[in-house]
């Protein structure tokens, strides 16, 4: 493993606190939906609403995110979302009425689309290519982390059933995320783009270490830096549309899988594959964040060995294949040891999902886009992930309850079956190369399977 500056180490922390609250503010309702549903007798689709204001609210979030990002700097702007991390938190857990709770669910969900979309391009461009994977996926680290988290509070207050103390607790990460960020550094690649030529310098000697090093990644930058920010419309133009279909692809993929259906509705479908108890349909949902989380770690421990398309194509099989083996399992009448055998499925499916799309979408979409249109690109991308997180979110109990589980999840496990097959057609390696190679080839008109080739 190669050693990292401490520095630069530090400086991912803190930023990827940010992806500790999307985990904890997207997941901490899971627990705390069946005691708000029971406080404001809420019918199934104001409940769907709660959980899915969050996600509603991310897709703007991301939308305003990149021209913010291209604009003021990446550092401001994780600033700014752990401001509105915090004012969300504050008018979430001090709601008296359902329509409170959903516009401070809504304002968390900005934060979550900002911060989303902020953090990873953040790290690829403070990170040396060949650690880029590691340290972008600590991101993840933390967003899985922050699942457990919110399990963790939610298992710990099911038997009080203090919903207003689940959501209140996300304020602590939210105040390190403000004060840590306003003494970190800014992205030297997005300084370059504003001719701030020197504090670049600067402050990659400081990441990196070496003088040298930095000297030489500086006009490595330059050489293919382009300050005019990319237009909307430049998104669809030939040489940018192969890379965006990419990252359009794999975040609707991502949320299509079904993923968040358990880790906003986890207790709902624990007591669907046949575990009555409320405190033991909790504890199954925190056991599926741990598995979530221990896996992000694998995934992130051997990025930057195997390469990112061995653990898409690995991941989305074994999905695939776990999905369809717990279909089976439901078909017929649910018993104790089917239950458990469905939920071993469940396990399964969350390795699969893990080390596949639910990992690797946020860190392909942070290294194929060129820097002139990163922030653009990036910015749509991750808002039309969010609407497909959306439609789930918000039409996932309507659609278990018409259909049952079995059809449901059917449906998930054809999605990840088309994700094998588009990942082998379509998707590049890119272990181990720096961002101004893969966008070289890009501007050379490579296909896109092949962009991650030191040579062609």
């Amino acid at each position: 493993m190669n050693k990292i500056n401490p520095y630069l180490f530090v400086t991912v922390c803190i930023s990827a606190t940010c992806g500790l609250l999307f985990g904890f503010d997207t997941s901490i309702i899971a627990g705390a939906s069946p005691f708000i549903q029971s406080e404001f007798a809420a019918s199934n689709f104001q409940l769907e609403m709660v959980v899915s204001a969050c996600v509603l609210g991310a897709l703007f979030g991301a939308l305003l995110c990149g021209k913010l990002s291209d604009n003021l700097g990446r550092k401001k702007v994780l600033v700014i979302t752990g401001f509105t991390f915090i004012i969300g938190t504050i008018i979430a857990a001090l709601a008296h009425t359902i329509e409170h709770l959903i516009i401070g669910r809504f304002v968390l969900g900005f934060a979550v689309g900002m911060g989303s979309f902020a953090t990873p391009m953040f790290i690829a461009e403070i990170a040396p290519a060949s650690s880029r994977g590691k340290l972008v996926l600590w991101n993840g680290a933390f967003l899985t982390g922050g699942q457990v988290l919110a399990f963790l509070v939610d298992y710990a207050l099911t038997e009080s059933g203090s919903w207003r103390w689940m959501i209140f607790s996300g304020i602590v990460p939210a105040l390190i995320l403000t004060l840590g960020m306003l003494i970190m550094p800014e992205s030297p690649k997005w300084l370059l783009t504003k001719g701030r030529d020197q504090l670049a310098l600067n402050i990659l000697q400081k990441i990196r270490g070496n003088k040298s090093m930095a000297e030489h990644e500086l006009s490595l930058i330059k050489s293919t830096l382009n300050v005019n920010r990319a237009k909307f419309s430049e998104l669809f133009s030939k040489k940018l549309r192969p890379v965006l279909f990419i990252g359009l692809l794999l975040g609707i993929f991502q949320q299509f899988m079904g993923i968040n259906t358990v880790m906003y509705y986890g207790p709902h479908i624990m007591k669907q594959i046949g575990f009555s108890d409320s405190a033991t349909q909790m504890f199954g949902t925190l056991g599926l964040g741990i598995t979530n989380f221990i896996f992000t770690v694998v995934t992130l421990l051997f990025i930057d060995r195997l390469g990112r398309r061995k653990f898409l194509l690995i991941g989305s099989m074994l999905a695939a294949l776990s999905l369809f083996t717990m279909v089976f399992l439901l078909s017929g009448s649910i018993s104790g040891a089917t239950a458990y055998l469905a939920l071993f499925c469940l396990v399964t499916y969350i390795i699969g999902y893990c080390i596949s799309v639910g990992s690797l979408f946020w860190l392909m979409i942070s290294e194929i886009f060129p820097l002139h249109a990163r922030g653009t690109c990036m910015s749509f991308v991750v808002a039309v992930q969010w609407g497909a997180n959306f439609l789930v979110a918000a039409s996932f109990l309507t659609i278990l309850h018409a259909l049952g589980i079995a059809a449901t999840f059917s449906m998930y496990g054809t999605i990840a079956l088309i994700v094998f097959i588009y990942v082998y057609l379509k998707v590049p390696e890119t272990k181990g190369v720096s961002l101004e190679l893969i966008e070289l080839n890009l501007e050379k008109g490579v296909p896109t399977r092949l962009l991650g080739q030191k040579s062609i």
